[in-house]
């Protein structure tokens, strides 16, 4: 019988191990990496380099807007625009709220203009109720220290619990004095896999009525 629950419990362990213990799901982000400008880049900044001051479709943006930077930056994170924003903000209100037990992890990849300029920055992952926001999390810096001409990817996580904060999951990138340019937003919720809760459940019954098998046999012998 030992033997037996002992086999179990090895199988049940080396399953959990192969299935991992989470999946990830990414949360829809309008114009996540703002490819669709907000009317036409009509200002001129050289040769491939335009730019706008309106609002991003499915973003709010106060003194900024769309950007092609042509040779301010070596490359772009993904598509050909980026946003900006002069000493304001860029933010969007999700259509998902906080669930239980799950970890948020907010990316957005900030980038440093080949004439580089020292500005600081905050990323917030917040929630948002009757206008009222409740910060999950956020990351700061310094876009001097990145790259002249290149970007870096900069994340903050959310562990949730039993009790969420209520409202609409909410974006703020916040910049200033100069210019933070932002681009390839992505944001992911990380939960347990039922398989995997289930195989620990199932390993912790069989190594529990293991031990009550071993107990039963010490007290066997010593009667």
């Amino acid at each position: 019988m030992a033997k037996k629950l002992s086999v179990f419990c090895f199988i049940a362990i080396v399953a959990l191990l192969m299935t991992g213990t989470a999946w990830a799901d990414g949360i829809p982000i309008t114009n996540a990496s703002f490819e669709t400008p907000g009317g036409p880049l009509n200002y001129s900044c050289g040769t491939g380099c335009t730019y706008n001051y309106s609002t991003i479709p499915g973003w709010s943006i106060s003194a900024g807007g769309s950007f092609q930077p042509g040779s301010f930056f070596s490359y772009i994170p993904d598509g050909n625009l980026v946003a900006f924003t002069n000493g304001g903000s860029i933010s969007q209100t999700l259509t998902s709220s906080v669930s239980v037990n799950t970890l948020y992890t907010l990316t957005v990849y900030v980038g440093n203009r080949t004439n580089t300029q020292n500005f600081g920055y905050t990323l917030y992952l917040d929630t948002i109720l009757n206008g009222v926001t409740t910060t999950l999390c956020s990351v700061s810096g310094n876009a001097a220290t990145i790259t002249p001409g290149g970007w870096q990817a900069e994340s903050c996580s959310y562990q949730s619990g039993l009790s969420v904060p209520a409202g609409d999951l909410f974006l703020d990138f916040v910049g200033g004095p100069y210019q933070l340019d932002v681009d390839d937003v992505s944001l992911t919720a990380n939960v347990p896999e039922p398989s995997s809760v289930l195989l620990l459940g199932v390993g912790m019954l069989l190594a529990a009525g293991l031990a009550m098998w071993n107990k039963r046999k010490e007290l066997h012998f010593t009667a």
